[in-house]
């Protein structure tokens, strides 16, 4: 029933306090609205009309020649000003409204008007006007007097509508402060009772306490208390379990002699001793340490363990959680050698492929050069076509054992090129350059744009691995265009060291499906690709291996039928030394 009560009293007084927030801003903003200059404003505004209507009576009467009508002008502007500040502002909308006042407002706009016919004309026209115009202004004189006191009336009235407004406001608000204060007492009457319900509360809490100790004494993992002195206290059967000790055995014995190896127990007594002295501790409060502990049998094994101190008035008691990992060492190590055997498994593939590589290139080097030698003798056409297909397959097979032989040197992580300072610029338009006559045979225009910054192009890498990741692709996107454009296009991305470069083009284009299969190992994609292809599938898998290894990323963006996008962020920083 009380927690009933004070759940009641809670939301009375979070009522009470929401409603005296919201009178309270709402009593700020009437002062504000009441602190505000709108009074004064509207009465300097009605007086300044008054005052610039005899102002412009007065430059009438002052005219005589044409020298004297700038200033009837500037007169009649001003005067026009302070009236259409009458009728369109929303300070003198209260005052519009009367009936009353909207005919006079209205029978001044129409002299207003009027006068405008003489102020817009001709000077001759306005000069011959002059006295029709003082007669208008004579009739306007007395009408802007009665709409200047109405005016006056008319924001009184609403500001003494504003003050008693307010007044209900700060009564209500009294009331809800009062009525807060009441609450506020029922509050404190209701603590009163809550507080001796804590204090029986605490004696429930202390049998809390002795079922925890039950459920501690059933946790799988070893728990020991430990005085001050380093004897232990109490620990729970997942220790006795683990070390082989009976509660009995264990209870006040040293804990170094007990359960730490031998060649730990001069580091543990030192530590110890260096804690008792306010020094730093290495293991009490680290959180999760890996350590070796000893059996009742004298076995040394791996375990996770914790320590926590607990501070009182009388005594340091240290709280251990020690939990046996020997299995899981057994299963990490166990891990550790299937890891390197997977990898001495694929340092041998890549050994294997290295040495076939370079034991095919030795013939096949013959070949060729036989080949080119028969060149240069004396053949029948049917001959020199057969050598020519002969050469054509060989070039071919040889640049396949040249794939094969640079993806197993990328995959042993060899490191053939220093950084060093070269021209981005003048590097891709060589390659542009040298590869228009590819684009001329399959009617395709390539282009290049650079956008490199003040560097002029000069940057920091690697320009060999460079230019064999744009061959690649340079020659990729011509292979597989036809009637068609492949631009090549080169930032810098803001003031970073980081260089993109984007191939485009409008080819055949991948399937969705494929785009994340490209870049593996010996893939060649069906369809358009699969007719016009007739490598290895290594190209791209070896492009990303030297872009990753140059620091970089590579991504395709392609919809099938309108063409791809490779594009390549690479980190080069800028050089300003020239290279």
């Amino acid at each position: 029933m009380s927690r009933s009560v004070l759940i009641t009293v809670g939301l009375v007084l979070a009522l009470l306090a929401v409603q005296s927030v919201r009178l309270g801003r709402e009593v700020l903003v009437r002062l504000e609205v009441l602190s505000t200059a709108a009074t004064d404003s509207l009465q300097w505004t009605l007086s300044q009309a008054e005052i610039e209507q005899l102002k412009l009576e007065n430059a009438v009467l002052s005219a005589r020649d044409a020298q004297d009508l700038s200033q009837v002008r500037r007169e009649f502007d001003i005067l026009y000003s302070r009236v259409a500040t009458i009728r369109e502002s929303r300070t003198f909308k209260s005052v519009r409204e009367a009936p009353e006042n909207a005919q006079i407002l209205q029978r001044v706009m129409a002299r207003i008007d009027t006068l405008i016919t003489y102020i817009d004309g001709p000077d001759e026209a306005l000069l011959f006007g002059l006295p029709q115009v003082s007669k208008i202004l004579r009739k306007n004189r007395d009408d802007l007097r009665v709409l200047a006191l109405a005016g006056l009336a008319e924001h009184a009235r609403i500001t003494e509508e504003k003050r008693l407004n307010l007044f209900a406001i700060l009564s209500r608000l009294a009331w809800v402060v009062l009525a807060l204060c009441v609450a506020l007492a029922l509050t404190a009457l209701m603590m009163g009772r809550l507080y001796q319900r804590g204090k029986r509360l605490a004696e429930r809490t202390r049998f809390a306490v002795a079922r925890m100790r039950a459920m501690i004494t059933s946790s799988l993992d070893a728990i020991l208390v430990v005085g001050d002195d380093g004897r232990i206290q109490e620990v729970n059967g997942a220790a006795e379990t683990i070390f082989g000790y009976s509660r009995g055995e264990a209870t006040g014995a040293d804990m170094a002699q007990l359960i730490v190896p031998d060649h730990l127990r001069d580091a543990h007594e030192q530590g110890m001793q260096a804690y008792r002295a306010g020094g730093t501790a290495k293991v009490i409060g680290q959180g999760r340490v890996q350590l070796e502990a000893k059996r009742k049998s004298g076995e040394i094994f791996p375990v996770e363990l914790s320590i926590t101190a607990s501070q009182s008035a009388e005594e340091t008691v240290f709280v251990s959680y020690l939990r046996d990992i020997s299995d899981r060492i057994a299963a990490e190590e166990e891990l550790t050698r299937t890891r390197d055997e997977a990898l001495a498994g694929e340092r041998a593939k890549a050994d294997l492929l290295t040495v076939m590589s370079h034991e095919m290139r030795t013939p096949l080097t013959g070949v060729l050069g036989a080949v080119e030698l028969l060149e240069g003798t004396a053949l029948s056409s049917d001959q020199h076509d057969y050598v020519s297909a002969i050469r054509t397959s060989g070039d071919r097979l040889m640049a396949h054992v040249n794939d094969v032989l640079q993806l197993s040197q990328l995959e042993t992580s060899v490191d053939y090129e220093h950084q060093r300072i070269f021209n981005l610029s003048d590097l891709v338009q060589e390659l542009i350059d040298a590869h228009q006559s590819t684009a001329r045979r399959g009617r395709n225009d390539l282009s290049l744009h650079c956008s490199l910054g003040a560097s002029g192009g000069d940057v920091l890498g690697r320009p060999v691995a460079l230019k064999k990741v744009l061959v690649n692709l340079i020659e990729n996107a011509l292979q597989f265009t036809t009637d068609g454009a492949v631009s090549v296009d080169v930032q810098r991305l803001g003031q970073s060291d980081t260089v993109e470069i984007s191939i485009a083009d409008t080819g055949a284009g991948i399937a969705e499906r494929d785009l994340d299969r490209i870049f593996e190992d010996f893939i060649r994609l069906d369809a358009s690709y699969a007719r016009s292809s007739e490598g290895t599938g290594l190209g791209l898998a070896i492009t990303r291996r030297i872009v990753v290894a140059l620091g970089g990323d590579i991504s395709c963006e392609s919809e099938l039928g309108e063409g791809s996008l490779f594009t390549i962020s690479l980190p080069l920083p800028a050089s300003h030394t020239g290279g």
